[in-house]
Order: structure tokens, then sequence, then C-alpha cells
């Protein structure tokens, strides 16, 4: 059982037979041709950068992204704690738990959360659509399992599901305020706006961005998976369209990577609760870190142009003193 996390290792620390995720690997070399391997060690606890000079190449297996490997190191200071790698091997018994970080939810509940939100749609064309999915077992599953981002927001094994049922806790008080609003359709494309990520992702010890990423990207493969599930499902061209187009503009703007605006109100809603629930996510991560700025600022998060205040007030306030 693994006992030294990243988040325990200090400056001077010597680490030996220990295990790690291999996040990051690059064999580079310096400005005078020296050889040398940049590496990106995780757990579930964090991160930590490291290199492997050509003295002690010889000592250390080439590896591949996501493999767990044993490690002999000491922890330097370079800009920050940096290992100094003398011995890597690769290792094939270990518990996952120990590498990937998980929702704090329970990942079944959460999808119980899914299928009820599927049973309570009455448009029979959308219930059968999203029925195609639920019947989908392999999407299901790596749906399940998925991220919902690679380092900013929801990455960790189940943080698809669980950025999906946060946008869907909004439904109500969003449908009672403003009760025009097709509540079906803003169902539908909370449940699918992301179905696509789960082919952007390997969820391992690590979650690795794949080709499909670089090539293609989420939103696109996406739309071609609902576009399948509807055709399949009988949907008419407009109905299909419409959920297509909750799938194609949920970033809002172009420059984020949508190739549309949205252009309905629901499409409009699933781009702000998308957005809210990534942002916060962001937030509260930052914040529960304690990691860098000072006593009352974090340090200035670049995905939400700003610093962060810690408020000393946080702690004094729960849901139950909130009168509605």
């Amino acid at each position: 059982m693994k006992k030294l996390f990243v988040e325990d290792l200090k400056v001077g620390d010597s680490i030996f037979g220990e295990l790690f995720a291999v996040k990051n690997y690059k064999k580079t070399a310096t400005r005078n041709n020296r050889p040398y391997i940049d590496v990106e060690l995780s757990d579930k606890t964090g991160s930590i950068k490291g290199k492997v000079w050509s003295d002690d190449m010889a000592n250390c297996e080439s590896v591949e992204l996501a493999d767990v490997v044993s490690i002999s190191a000491t922890v330097e200071d370079f800009n920050g704690p940096q290992l100094r790698i003398t011995n890597l091997s690769k290792v094939d018994k270990y518990d996952l738990g120990d590498f990937q970080p998980t929702a704090s939810r329970d990942i079944e509940k959460m999808f119980e959360e899914i299928t009820e939100a599927v049973a309570s749609i009455k448009n029979p064309s959308l219930k059968k659509l999203l029925k195609e999915f639920l019947n989908d077992k392999e999407t299901v599953e790596m749906f399940k399992k998925g991220a919902g981002g690679y380092t900013v927001h929801h990455d960790y094994l189940g943080g698809l599901l669980d950025h999906t049922t946060e946008m869907l806790g909004y439904v109500p008080a969003i449908c009672k305020t403003h009760p025009k609003i097709n509540k079906d359709m803003l169902v539908t494309g909370i449940i699918l706006h992301d179905i696509g990520k789960i082919h952007e992702y390997e969820v391992s010890t690590s979650i690795v961005i794949t080709p499909k990423l670089k090539l293609l990207g989420h939103i696109f493969m996406g739309a071609e998976m609902v576009k399948r599930y509807g055709e399949k499902a009988g949907l008419d061209e407009d109905l299909l369209d419409e959920v297509l187009h909750m799938v194609l503009s949920h970033q809002g703007r172009i420059e984020f990577g949508s190739p549309i605006l949205p252009k309905t109100p629901e499409a409009m809603i699933l781009y702000r609760l998308d957005d809210m629930s990534a942002k916060l996510n962001t937030a509260f991560k930052l914040l529960e870190s304690g990691e860098g700025g000072d006593e009352r600022f974090t340090n200035y998060q670049r995905n939400l142009e700003t610093e962060l205040y810690r408020s000393p007030y946080t702690d004094e306030l729960t849901n139950e003193d909130i009168p509605f």
C-alpha cells in the first residue's frame, strides 16, 4: 500500500521505492546536447515535476503516460520542490485509488440522478433519445468514470458526472422562476452537452489527453454521438437540430470553442450553467488547497482571470441558514 504521497514531499527528502503515476514523460537535451528526461509524477494528492539526468538514465526504464512507476529520488528546490530521479521502473500491482482523485459524491448515486432526470422527461421523443444513451452500456461506463477536464475543473474520476449532476440541480429553480423554459430540452442538453469528453480524456492513474481532443474536440465528437442516438431514436429533423444546437453552442462563444452562439433560451441557460459549474469547481479547489497567495488572497488564477478572496466568514454560514 502506498504510504508516501506528493503532498508529503519536502525539499531534502530521500525517496526509495515509492510509487507514482506518470503524468508527463519526455526525453530531451540541454543546450550542450546533454540528454535528460523531463517527467511529471502524480498521485491522488497532486503532482510534482522531476528530472532524470544523463548519468542516471541507464537506471530508468522507458515508460508511457499513466504507467505506475517505482522511483528512487531526492527532492530538490528549483522554483519549488522538484525530483532528481536516480532509478525508475514500471510496476504492475497498485491500488488505483492511490493515484486518481475521485468525486466526493458516490458515482452510482450521481448516476441515479441522471436516470431520474430522464424519467422526468415528458416529451416522448427526447426521452427516447436519452434512453438510447442510457442503453449504450460502454458509453455509460465511460461517462460514469470520465473527467470533466484535464487540470482546470472537475479533473478527477467521476468529474464529468459530478459536473453534469451539479447543472441538473439548478433546473427546478430556473424553471420555477422562468415557466416558459422548455425543461425537457434543458435537461436533455445538460445530460448530453459534454458526452464527447469521454473520448477526449483517458482516465486511469492519471487523466491523459487523447489525440482526438487535439484533432476533433469534445463538441464535434459529442454532436456526432447525439446525432447517431437521435437518428436511432427516430427524432424528427427539427427537434434533433435543436438538441444538436444545445451541444454545439454550450461553450457560449466562438473563441471558447463553440462553432455557433446560443440561439434559444435553453441554450443560453446551458452555457451559463456549464460556465458556472466549471468556475465554481475551480474556485473551491483553489480556496481549499490553501496554496499560494497570502492569508487573504490566492494567487492569480488564469481561467478565472482574478485572484480569489479567502473570506473569514465562510464557515459561519450553512445551507440551513438560507431562508428559501
